[in-house]
This record gives C-alpha cells, structure tokens and sequence, in this order.
C-alpha cells in the first residue's frame, strides 16, 4: 500500500510540473490552497459499537425413540472507545489542462496509532439454568491506516472567492490490533469540496462525501461475508498563508458507518454442539450490526507550490 501512496504523490507532482509556469500564475487563495503538500499530526477518536445474535436450532433425541424441538440463543456485544495519535500527509493539485481550468487531484494517507478501551459481554441462556453472562474489558492496541485518492473539477463563484469542487474518490482503510492489516476494505464514491477565501491569508475549507465500502472476508463468524454499506464524510478546516509559500493548516473530520447482515445455514449433526437431527436439519442463524462514529483532528505545516 505504501509503494502505490508513493507513487500517487509522484504523478501528482509530475502533473504539476508538466503544466508548466503558465497554469501556476498568480491565481485566488482558494485555489492556491489546491496546490499543496502537506504534513499533519492527528488525534482520532472512535466509538464502534458492534452486536451479534446467533441461533441454534433442530430436534434433539430424548431417548426410548423420542424427539422434541430445541432452540439455543446466545448474543454478544462490545465497544471500543477512545483517543489515538496519529500523522497525515495531504497533497494536491490544480491546474489547467487541455482547455479546461482547474483540474483537481489528491492524495492523503493518514495512520493512527496506539490503545482504545475494548469491553464485551456474551449472553447465553443455558437451557435448564439461569443465564451464563461473559464480560471482560481493557486497553487493546488500535492501528489504522487511510489511504484515499480524489480527482475533480472546481468552479470559481463569488468574483473568485468560492471554489466548488465536485470529485470523485477511492481508496482503502485497515484497522488492526497487533498489525495494521488485519481487517481492510476498498471503497469507492463522490462528494463535494467549498474553500471560501475570508480574506486573502485565511481560507475557511468543508468538505462533504460518501462513499460504498465494498465487501469483504472477515475471517470470522463461520466464513461470512462483510455486506456492502455506506460510509458517510464531513470535513471543517482552515488553512492559513504566513508567507507566499508557507501554509498553517487545521481542521476536524468526521465519518460514521453502519453495517447489518444476517447469516443463515444448514449445520451438520457433528456441529450442532452434541445434538442430533431427526425429520428436519440442524438450523443456524445469525444477526450482527455496527456503527462506527470517527472524529479526527489535525494541525500541520503545507508547502504552496
């Protein structure tokens, strides 16, 4: 992932320079603000909330020949929840190209790095007893990365004060516990960018997207599969010039998912925990969802070229 980043920001670079002097004249602070390269530090925080309902469900054999039907129902849920440090590095560009003006591409790469509070609980009925109930919570590693890719087209409104830029993006998110690959979706979508030159130091920026996270293995669950579901952007920051070349950079995004799936099969007799069929098969079920709330903050340093 990281060679492909690389090789992201040299095209946009290589963009840049082969446009030549005449695309980079003196030009509006909101599109000055399209042409930088920058670095940030970032703190992200998470609430994911993730529950699972599953059922076990078929005859059982009660001897002297005879049978009645079962029904086991366990569920679990669990929370993960706080800060992490993290860095970002942005670049961009605008340009004017084959007679059309101000051509958009960018590039981010974002990683965080280090713990979130983790609780889970599973509850069991255990037929013929009370309720088993399991919990258990702590401090686990958190590991993120972010890598997305835009291109677009901006319109000046406002006698050059307002930039809109329309765009479309993809790119690829990981999250981990011990290694930074160990779950990892593609997704791909559109959104909108306003930069609105305050004055002409101090650029006030949004940005609103969305995007479809494509599916994926999850590796767990008896081999389900993760269903396709949105995830929703919105950005507020600023950048400010302290000379023609220097920028001060800041802001806050935010991202918010939902996933639903259900999961039904036919279990063999040697799985349905010591039970055994007799008419009907063996049936298992089950239901899980998530929601993910992510907030990140960032402050750095770009360079205007």
């Amino acid at each position: 992932m990281r060679p492909l980043l690389g090789q992201i920001f040299l095209a946009i670079l290589g963009i840049s320079f082969l446009t030549g002097s005449s695309a980079f004249a003196e030009t509006a602070p909101v599109v000055a603000v399209n042409r930088e390269i920058g670095l940030s530090i970032t703190g992200s925080f998470q609430d994911a909330l993730s529950s699972t309902t599953t059922s076990l469900s078929g005859t059982e054999y009660m001897g002297g020949g005879r049978t009645r039907p079962y029904e086991d129902i366990w569920s679990s849920k669990s929370q993960r929840i706080g800060w992490t440090p993290g860095f970002r590095a942005d670049s961009s560009v605008m340009f004017n190209a084959f007679g059309i003006s101000n051509l958009y591409a960018s590039a981010q790469f974002g990683l965080q790095d280090g713990q979130r509070n983790n609780k889970y609980r599973l509850v069991s009925p255990n037929r013929g007893s009370s309720p088993y109930t399991f919990r258990f919570g702590g401090n686990d590693n958190a590991k993120a990365t972010s890598t997305r890719g835009e291109i677009g087209k901006g319109f000046l409104l406002l006698s050059q004060s307002l930039l809109l830029t329309p765009f479309a993006q993809g790119g690829y998110l990981s999250t981990g516990y011990d290694s930074f690959g160990d779950f990892g979706n593609f997704f791909v979508g559109a959104g909108l960018k306003a930069d609105y030159a305050l004055t002409s130091r101090l650029v006030l920026r949004g940005r609103f997207g969305w995007a479809e996270v494509l599916k994926s293995h999850t590796g767990f669950d008896y081999g389900q599969t993760s269903s396709t579901h949105s995830l929703w952007q919105g950005g507020l920051g600023a950048d400010y010039r302290m000379t023609r070349h220097l920028h001060l950079t800041a802001g806050g995004d935010y991202s918010y998912t939902h996933r639903a799936q259900a999961d039904g099969s036919n279990a063999s007799p040697s799985s349905s925990g010591g039970f055994y069929s007799f008419g009907s098969p063996t049936r298992f079920r089950s239901y899980s969802s998530s929601l993910s709330n992510d907030l990140t903050l960032h402050a750095g340093l770009a360079y205007q070229f």
